[in-house]
């Protein structure tokens, strides 16, 4: 039979010391996140050669063995793409392509998100070229990407040695803790507050007040008063590269930025 394995999966090769181990079990061991009962649905593909399109397909009872090659197909999440806005090539030559990234859209494919995944998009539009750093999913913005191993291995490099300037804008909502705020900064600070997983959250992924250095260099470039609203926009500038980092500096001194909603009025939003 023949197969895409150019979609969403795994290619794994045996071990010896997984030689002769059930099928489900094998796979488990080697994809954490994946149980053994759920191991035992997909569809698992034993390659006959290297560059096959072929294979024989195993029942999760067969036995692997030491050298033997399987693809796991990795079921599609279900996706409504439709009201996503398409990602925009600002620039591209040899080295880099440059992206204009809407909100909506995730750098790599997650366990929820495959069609709406940067990497996917640059696939199916024949594009060779691998995003070098993240943007969160609802964040819009440049994105590079490398097109060759060797510029994208320089990029992530500097991107670890931070030696890459980031800046950001965001509307913020100003709440009456985030008016105090901003008598005594004069429209510009520096935040300092180390950031770590906040263990009161029963979101896993929140971020709150921890242990790990963080800095955020914000400037309120406008702000606008309603009888409804009073909102600033913010220009932020991280000095350091925390998970969620400008989101929650921004909440802890009561200006979270609109429409947030992990760090916004409830997380229960999220």
């Amino acid at each position: 039979m023949t197969r895409d394995f150019d979609g969403p999966g795994w290619l794994l090769e045996v071990d010896q010391e997984s030689s002769g181990e059930r099928v489900d079990r094998f796979i488990a061991k080697r994809i954490p996140r994946l149980s053994r009962n759920r191991a035992a649905r997909l569809t698992v593909t034993l390659l006959d050669r290297e560059d096959d399109q072929s294979g024989t397909v195993l029942k999760k009872s067969s036995r692997v063995q030491a050298g033997q090659k399987i693809w796991v197909d990795r079921p599609l999440p279900t996706e409504d793409t439709h009201t996503l806005v398409t990602p925009r090539i600002i620039a591209a030559d040899d080295d880099f392509l440059i992206l204009d990234k809407p909100p909506g859209w995730v750098a790599h494919p997650t366990a929820s998100r495959y069609q709406s995944a940067i990497t996917t998009w640059l696939k199916q539009n024949h594009h060779q070229a691998q995003p070098a750093h993240r943007l969160d999913l609802e964040t819009s913005g440049v994105l590079i990407c490398a097109q060759t191993p060797d510029v994208s291995s320089s990029l992530k490099e500097l991107f670890t040695q931070r030696q890459v300037h980031k800046t950001y804008w965001a509307v913020c909502d100003v709440t009456p803790r985030g008016l105090d705020h901003l008598k005594t900064v004069n429209d510009s600070w520096v935040e300092q507050t180390p950031l770590g997983f906040d263990p009161k959250s029963s979101v896993k992924l929140k971020m709150g007040v921890g242990h790990l250095p963080a800095q955020t260099l914000f400037t309120v470039i406008k702000r606008e008063t309603s009888s409804t609203y009073d909102r600033l926009l913010v220009e932020a500038n991280p000095l350091s590269g925390r998970q969620h980092q400008i989101r929650v500096h921004l909440a802890l001194v009561g200006l979270p930025l609109v429409g947030d909603k992990l760090y916004g009025p409830s997380e229960d939003f999220f």
